[in-house]
């Protein structure tokens, strides 16, 4: 007679995939709508116009590492996935065929990043969420129902006090005090350190091919910098945070009524937690 320990694991009939699409990296988990068998982090996979394969391919694999840690075979039943760069419904779209077609599920569903965030806050309640990653973007739904949004357009039209607009400030204030027309302080040398540079110039040069993700990663640097009490790296903070949460205030926008109107239950750090929430199933209704 087999011993109950020696039998072979049993895997729920239903598999589902909850998806993190960033633009400087992405998680994917997978399980049933109760539990999490396995979990895989892999490079930024942000939505950008024309790019759905590109993402889809970079989910693909990072969702073929999770599969592969819970011993399960793709595709999965359904999959939901919050998306940077996925606010519009063509965009949505496409990354959901692209998706089932590099079988990743049978049934996808792609909403944007902050909108996910804000059903898991609040569930179907209303709630004001604002979402700073490489880029950022706030959310708010009215007692009626009604989503707002502000920002979230990307780094070229705006994306205020996110990771790439706080990694792009501590690179002006580097080059400002390099020639000497800003304040001393330790960003350079964080930098230069941190990207394993020796000078000035390869930052320079380093800074003309970077990617809008890789300025983003520049973002924790300044954030230890202000932990430490260096002034100039608690005002660049301190600007993000105004901006971010400013959103809305000289032109009364619905988001920052709401905002007026409730009070910060919690701050979230990173995705965890979105992530071991975002398989649930009223969320594939």
């Amino acid at each position: 007679m087999t011993s109950q320990s020696a039998r072979p694991p049993v895997r729920p009939s239903a598999v589902f995939l909850g998806a993190d699409a960033g633009g400087s990296h992405s998680t994917v988990v997978i399980g049933s709508p109760t539990k999490i068998l396995g979990r895989a982090d892999g490079p930024g996979a942000s939505m950008r116009p024309g790019g759905a394969a590109g993402s889809a391919a970079v989910l693909a694999e990072t969702a073929r590492r999770a599969a592969g840690q819970a011993g399960i075979e793709l595709p999965g039943a359904a999959a939901v996935v919050g998306a940077a760069g996925a606010g519009r419904r063509q965009e949505q779209a496409e990354l959901e065929a692209a998706l089932v077609d590099a079988g990743v599920a049978r049934r996808v569903r792609v909403l944007a990043d902050g909108e996910v965030a804000l059903t898991t806050a609040f569930a179907r309640g209303p709630g004001v969420l604002v979402n700073a990653g490489t880029g950022s973007i706030a959310y708010a739904r009215a007692p009626g129902g009604e989503i707002h949004r502000a920002g979230g357009y990307g780094w070229q039209l705006g994306d205020e006090g996110g990771g790439y607009w706080l990694g792009r400030r501590a690179l002006d204030l580097a080059g400002r005090a390099q020639d000497g027309r800003g304040e001393g302080s330790t960003l350079l040398a964080r930098l230069l350190g941190a990207l394993g540079l020796q000078q000035f110039d390869d930052l320079v040069r380093w800074a003309a091919t970077a990617t809008p993700a890789q300025v983003a990663a520049l973002a924790p640097h300044v954030l230890n910098a202000a932990r430490e009490g260096e002034v100039v790296a608690q005002r660049a903070v301190d600007d993000a945070v105004q901006l971010i949460g400013g959103r809305g205030v000289l032109t009364d926008h619905p988001v920052d009524r709401l905002y007026r109107a409730v009070r910060a239950l919690r701050i979230y750090e990173g995705t965890t937690e979105i992530q071991q929430l975002i398989i649930a199933a009223e969320l594939l209704k």
